[in-house]
């Protein structure tokens, strides 16, 4: 019996903001697309988002290796400016909520979280949750989804998790927790409705 549901957020009940501001980045830029991703979502945005490094450092290493003109300052808030609530996703986490225990997995930084928050007031969706930079590990680490599973208090097969990233969902498929691949609300929904989840 399904108790819990795990939420991705990116991707899921937010646009993906990152990809938005890797794009705008590259076409300012003139620099290939992934060639910005590079730095943004790999090795240097793995350590930011599990807390290796600081904020400022993240972003000295971003504008040193970009080249960049713009400030820190700056950059952060057209990134998180990047993101918006999908209301879709909002309504189906309401519905579900009234039946399940629902909580985030989320790769995330502190600074995204509180602007976020401040500006779509999303945590109290969620009975709580797991972000990559409390807990010092990121998807598709095997860990985080233990922690996610500790947190939750459930076993992994009473869970369920929502992602938008097939990579993401492989290990906590190997770990016994049942997987859903978000492509749109439309499609969740329907799912959803099929599987009697909602």
């Amino acid at each position: 019996m399904i108790t819990t549901f795990l939420f991705d957020l990116g991707g899921v009940l937010f646009t993906n903001g990152t990809k938005k501001f890797i794009r705008e980045l590259s076409l300012s830029y003139r620099i290939p697309e992934n060639e910005v991703k590079e730095v943004i979502d790999g090795e240097i945005g793995s350590f930011y988002r599990e807390s290796k490094i600081t904020r400022d450092e993240f972003w000295r290493l971003v504008i040193e290796r970009l080249h960049l003109k713009e400030s820190a300052n700056i950059l952060e808030k057209q990134w998180i400016d990047g993101y918006e609530i999908i209301p879709d996703t909002k309504l189906i986490i309401t519905k579900l909520s009234k039946k399940y225990n629902l909580y985030y997995l989320s790769d995330n930084v502190k600074e995204r979280v509180d602007t976020l928050d401040k500006k779509f007031n999303f945590l109290k969706l969620f009975k709580g949750g797991i972000f990559s930079h409390e807990v010092g590990v990121r998807k598709p680490n095997p860990k985080i989804y233990e922690f996610a599973l500790n947190k939750s208090n459930a076993k992994p097969e009473q869970t369920v998790f929502i992602d938008d990233k097939q990579i993401m969902l492989e290990p906590a498929k190997l770990s016994g927790i049942n997987t859903i691949l978000f492509t749109t609300p439309k499609e969740l929904e329907k799912y959803l409705l099929e599987q009697n989840l909602i």
